[in-house]
């Protein structure tokens, strides 16, 4: 009988090494292009102690500070934050209060950031994960009402809208607050029986967008008119027509597509981007999958996404497997969080979508980001470990039945 339940469950913690292995590969492609792509900066920058491994040194301690805290998290018994997910929310709501008082740090003309003591904190990032928490127990408590649409605009306009709209408000942070809505949308799609509405609306953001597109490809401002206008006009009409605004706006989408297409197939080799010098500003940041292409190539681009792909995959394989609604919809918050995330950094670099400032999860420097990212993955390990005890319970019962 003890080898039949070891066999199991060993079975059963694969899932558990995959998605840790992923992690590991990931922050490890994360590091080495951090590093590539800004040593060059740093080892020029009285800020970083002329030190091209300051970022780097930066970046790994808190992806170790990430690890732990993930395994930590791992042990505990996710379904308590089910009982506590009320406060756990208003608490992820009055923190972006936070940023208007004097722990608030501003960089790039907008507040995103606390500080505490040595360490910055992006508010946004604890945004996203007590949201997700909320939603899950709103979903569980309501799970009767989640064919009705009432219930699903309550979700929209309330849970994710408010949280959203404070995040775009104080911080001027519009792509967090795209994703927290898209994390919304996505959990009610899975979680509701109004798939129609969501493709209506879905259907009509697609068609907003493109009529955008067109009403406006023909009709651009001239540089010193967008010069003019709010930084956001001049993203969007540096995503319809980089070339345009070559010189200003369309600068950073055009030399990141430069990165790209100077990649090829194979790339030119690691740390040996031309791009990342000069032209992409800040290149271990929001266009560091550009560096990736450009040294990497095709190859080193694909076996990114396919690592990302992998992690996502096994992430909702714990939400399949799951039999707690609360486990499911908190995995699948979690799995959407990061997919979001891929998709609309990718999009930017390839200026399919207008640049948003999204970071590339796990690859991109940002030390708050990864450890709260890492913190995610531990509440979707927990909710894959408590199932894996229930179901070692539940055989090690059959077998002993059995044996009677």
């Amino acid at each position: 009988m003890k080898s039949s339940i070891a066999s199991f469950m060993n079975n059963m913690e694969r899932l558990d090494f995959k998605v840790i292995a992923s992690l590991v590969l990931l922050n490890v492609y994360g590091l080495i292009m951090i590093y590539s792509a800004s040593a060059y900066g740093c080892s020029l920058s009285s800020e970083y102690h002329n030190d091209p491994t300051y970022l780097l040194k930066k970046q790994a301690i808190f992806v170790l500070a990430g690890f732990v805290a993930m395994l930590i998290v791992r042990r505990f018994n996710y379904n308590y934050l089910r009982k506590w997910a009320l406060p756990i929310y208003i608490i992820g709501v009055f923190s972006i209060f936070l940023l208007i008082t004097p722990l608030g740090v501003e960089s790039h003309n907008a507040t995103r950031w606390i500080s505490v003591g040595p360490v910055t904190v992006q508010i946004a990032e604890i945004v996203k994960i007590t949201m997700t928490i909320g939603l899950a127990a709103f979903v569980v408590k309501f799970q009767d009402r989640m064919k009705y649409k009432v219930i699903i605009w309550e979700i929209w306009l309330v849970l994710a809208g408010v949280p959203a709209v404070l995040i775009y408000v104080i911080s001027d942070n519009l792509s967090s607050a795209i994703i927290l809505l898209g994390i919304a949308f996505l959990i009610t799609f899975v979680a509701s029986t109004q798939w129609q509405m969501h493709v209506l609306m879905g259907g009509a953001l697609v068609a907003a967008v493109a009529a955008i597109w067109l009403h406006f490809k023909d009709n651009l401002p001239t540089q010193e008119e967008l010069n003019k206008m709010p930084f956001r006009y001049g993203r969007i009409f540096a995503w319809i027509s980089p070339e345009r605004y070559a010189e200003k706006q369309g600068f950073q989408p055009l030399q990141g597509l430069y990165a790209v297409a100077n990649g090829g197939l194979f790339g030119k080799g690691l740390g040996r981007s031309i791009q990342k010098l000069e032209k992409i500003p800040e290149a271990q940041n929001d266009m560091i999958f550009s560096v990736v292409c450009e040294e990497l190539g095709l190859v080193g681009a694909v076996v990114l996404i396919a690592l990302f792909i992998y992690l996502v995959y096994h992430l909702i394989r714990i939400a399949v497997n799951s039999d707690n609604l609360f486990g499911k919809i908190l995995v699948l918050g979690i799995a959407f969080h990061i997919a979001l995330q891929v998709l609309i950094n990718i999009g930017v670099v390839l200026t399919v979508l207008p640049n948003t400032g999204v970071s590339l999860p796990f690859i991109s420097y940002g030390g708050s980001a990864v450890f709260f990212t890492m913190v995610e993955m531990g509440f979707a390990l927990s909710v894959d470990r408590t199932h894996m005890v229930r179901e070692v319970k539940k055989k090690k019962f059959e077998l002993e039945m059995q044996s009677q």
